[in-house]
């Protein structure tokens, strides 16, 4: 992305200095006091959790050149000043700017007379604004936005990015103000002060709330352009604060002291030895720094073992590989145009209006694709959210704080609930079962403080299923087996009751059920990663009801395959487990079903975990875990490694023989499922019925994506029909599954619609009784009452 980016240098680049501050760790620990002392603020008296995560821009940098932590006074800070900043300071020149050399003639008007550093100070331990970013804020910069709504502005993926505006479509509806003449202006101002010389990079402190309840969507805000600050109570066990996400670069563990505690050096020895223990064998062991052994009174401004932290900060965003890192100027245009509508409160724009900004351009003008990788950029850099979907990619936040909010709203902890009244209630609903309705969210989103969020609130719910954090109830006709529309939607983080019901005692037994477990690196799973894991799988099954409740609680689900299978997924220290149960018995459980919903599982988890790791780093191809398959019992574990290369296996605890051959289950090699010589093909009867759920998804999921998409295409589909699923769904196998339930449901499609296509594709038809010979196989031992459940749809509403 950076390459193709930097084809926009033709007029240079500067070294950009920016450094994002994540602190974290367990709530009620110190950290937002810890964040104030770095930023010179006053600590108030009492404890003031935080709701969600407070951010602190503006409040003090380090001096490039001598190191030294510098504060800003926040009542100077614009957003536009970081901009302007960034790229004077360090932009590319061959020689040392002289202040005496014109870039242009100016007008008298615009030159100031240079003064000595402290003429603007009014605290000397305080630096102002307009001397750490050396530019003052144009008068003229700003840009009107046309008058249009944001509904009227949404482009269709169609539209969208295909063709350039040009500058007569435009000229009524943009004005710009950023012209190189003004730039060159306050370029003179800068030179002839001396300020720029002054070179400050910024840092962006972002305060994590450490309730369980936000770990799943701080996870959103994860990046590795950032330096994390672990923080946990000294006073306390080690086993209480472990941190969840330890894969990021520069880890800095901070314990604070709290209350009367035994000598300082020997707990902080203590302390650091046993965090040293625990993660001596972790993968992330290269990334958490505990050298200094920081052991600081989060209350007390005096303690020396802040000025340590500071210097610790210092060194490591110094060696931050995206401290300093080259960025082209041609950009900076449109991002001071963006920047001054951040300043003036702005908080989204269409992408219609990111298309104006930078059609009119009176500086530089970006193509489409220099556009498009200006927005991804941007969003790897934190600085906007841009979601390249159909669905999504109308809008542009430029405020990453408005994500914050959006999260805020609804995803927060009971401290923060309304007293009582409508919104109480959709509040303790959702702990209690997981299920919020749009309305509701809505309706949450017309309080006073989140009333910025209703004119895009269509767009930021699609964002919030498309992030997992909500995800849709599916439920179907009981006659028709046709899908209904969404009432209700999940959202798993909020979910704080746990597995009350007798499933796993009573039904989920070793009689009737098998297991295997996904297992993690490390001794805990970050939250996040199961939730969003829950939440795929509510897109792709119903969720199970038992003696009258639902079988979705915090860490774990209940599934409806089928009639007879019923999936649970569910968290356990660092595995994910998962079990097929089967209504009557374990022996009829078809091989089938079981290879499908482990592998559907397994690439889910991997796309999950690609979607951190991508945050993370780009370079590790190693996945964070690996599949161990259960006993008889469903208690010991043997990796698929070593279960697949072993002629026999006993289990520690029940002292079981297991053969290979019990893994197959597993392992169904669908490629060896062939018709016999003188196989006819489905017979007439078979042809005319109407395919269930599960014999679709059996049947997509032998096929390429390539081959059920031209299908799809022959059966009616439309190619735009086809391209919403597919950016929908990250999961392929989903998108060929939903592709052909929407095709059934579309035109009540039959076998002979499907294998009238397959001729026309001048594929084989045989395909079909592919699938219809194996379930023959599966049912043989309890004759056709298996084959009418296996077969039924879904039913459960």
């Amino acid at each position: 992305m950076l390459n193709r980016l930097n084809r926009l240098t033709g007029e240079g680049t500067y070294e950009s200095y920016d450094m994002r501050c994540m602190v974290t760790g367990q709530f009620a620990v110190g950290k937002s006091t810890l964040v104030k002392l770095l930023v010179g603020e006053i600590i108030p008296e009492g404890r003031h959790p935080t709701d969600g995560i407070s951010l602190l821009e503006g409040r003090c940098g380090l001096d490039v050149k001598t190191r030294e932590w510098v504060l800003i006074n926040p009542g100077t800070y614009n957003a536009m000043d970081g901009v302007y900043n960034k790229v004077l300071m360090t932009s590319k020149e061959e020689e040392e700017p002289n202040p005496n050399k014109k870039l242009d003639q100016p007008q008298a008007s615009d030159i100031s007379p240079s003064r000595s550093k402290d003429d603007d100070m009014d605290n000397p331990g305080v630096l102002q604004q307009s001397q750490a970013v050396s530019w003052p804020l144009p008068s003229n910069t700003s840009s009107n936005i046309s008058n249009q709504t944001p509904a009227s502005l949404t482009l269709s993926p169609q539209s969208s990015s295909v063709v350039p505006l040009s500058r007569y479509q435009l000229k009524q509806k943009m004005k710009a103000k950023m012209t190189k003449d003004e730039i060159r202006k306050q370029m003179e101002k800068v030179l002839k002060s001396g300020k720029y010389k002054m070179k400050v990079g910024r840092l962006i402190f972002w305060d994590f709330g450490g309730q369980y309840v936000y770990y799943t969507t701080h996870q959103t805000f994860m990046t590795y352009r950032a330096l994390f600050l672990v923080v946990f109570d000294g006073s306390k066990g080690l086993h209480e604060q472990v941190p969840d996400v330890l894969c990021f670069p520069g880890q800095h563990m901070i314990p604070t002291p709290a209350g009367n505690t035994e000598d300082i050096e020997t707990r902080r020895t203590e302390l650091y030895s046993g965090v040293e223990e625990l993660f001596k064998d972790h993968e992330g062991r290269e990334h958490l720094v505990i050298d200094n052994q920081i052991f600081v009174n989060a209350t007390d401004k005096t303690d020396p073992e802040i000025d340590v932290l500071k210097k610790a900060i210092t060194d490591l965003t110094f060696q931050h590989p995206c401290w300093g890192e080259s960025m082209p100027n041609a950009s900076v245009p449109l991002e001071l145009e963006i920047a001054n509508l951040v300043a003036n409160g702005k908080q989204v724009l269409s992408l219609l209006e990111v298309e104006e900004l930078n059609a009119i351009s009176k500086v530089s003008v970006l193509s489409n694709e220099e556009l498009s990788d200006f927005l991804h950029f941007q969003h790897s850099l934190g600085k906007m959210i841009y979601f390249d979907t159909p669905q999504l990619r109308g809008y542009v936040i430029i405020s990453p704080l408005l994500l914050v909010e959006v999260m805020r709203s609804f995803v927060t902890d009971i401290a923060f609930w309304p007293k009582k009244g409508l919104i109480r209630n959709t509040f303790e609903r959702m702990s209690e079962s997981g299920i919020v309705q749009r309305k509701e969210l809505y309706l949450i989103w017309e309080q006073k403080h989140f009333n910025k969020l209703s004119p895009y609130k269509e767009f930021i719910f699609d964002m919030l299923i498309h992030l997992d954090i909500l995800s849709e109830q599916r439920r179907y006709d009981i006659n028709t087996g046709s899908r209904l529309p969404v009432e209700n939607f999940f959202v798993p983080c909020m979910l704080i009751q746990r597995n009350d019901t007798r499933f796993m005692t009573h039904e989920c037994t070793p009689e009737k059920a098998i297991s295997l477990a996904f297992v993690f690196k490390g001794t805990i799973i970050p939250p996040a990663l199961p939730n969003r894991l829950i939440s795929a799988c509510l897109s792709m099954w119903t969720v199970k009801t038992y003696e009258g409740k639902q079988l979705l609680f915090s860490g774990f689900i209940g599934l409806s395959f089928d009639k007879a299978h019923t999936i649970v997924v569910c968290v356990e220290g660092n595995k994910i487990l998962l079990y097929i149960v089967h209504e009557t018995s374990n022996g009829l459980i078809v091989p089938d079903i079981a290879t499908g919903i482990k592998e559907c599982l397994f690439t889910t988890l991997e796309r999950i975990s690609e979607f951190y790791k991508s945050t993370v780093s780009s370079s590790s191809q190693k996945l964070p875990f690996h599949i161990e398959y259960a006993c008889s019992r469903l208690e010991c574990h043997i990796p698929e490694e070593a279960a697949l290369t072993t002629d026999e296996w006993i289990c520690d605890k029940h002292k079981i023989v297991h053969t290979k051959d019990k893994w197959n289950i597993w392992n169904q090699d669908q490629a060896k499922e062939e018709c016999e010589i003188n196989c006819q093909g489905l017979q007439e009867d078979a042809l005319n019925q109407i395919p269930s759920d599960i014999e679709l998804q059996r049947f997509s999921s032998r096929c390429e994506e390539t081959v059920i998409r031209e299908l799809a295409i022959h059966l009616g589909i439309t190619l735009h029909e086809w391209e919403k699923l597919r950016s929908d769904y990250e999961f392929v196998d989903i998108v060929k599954y939903r592709v052909l339930v929407t095709w059934r449901e579309k035109y009540s499609g039959r076998f002979s619609n499907i294998a009238k296509a397959l001729q026309d594709m001048d594929l084989t038809t045989h395909t079909l009784c592919q699938k219809l010979t194996h379930n023959e196989l599966n049912i043989s031992n309890n004759e056709h009452k298996i084959l009418k459940d296996i077969s039924d749809l879904i039913k459960t509403i």
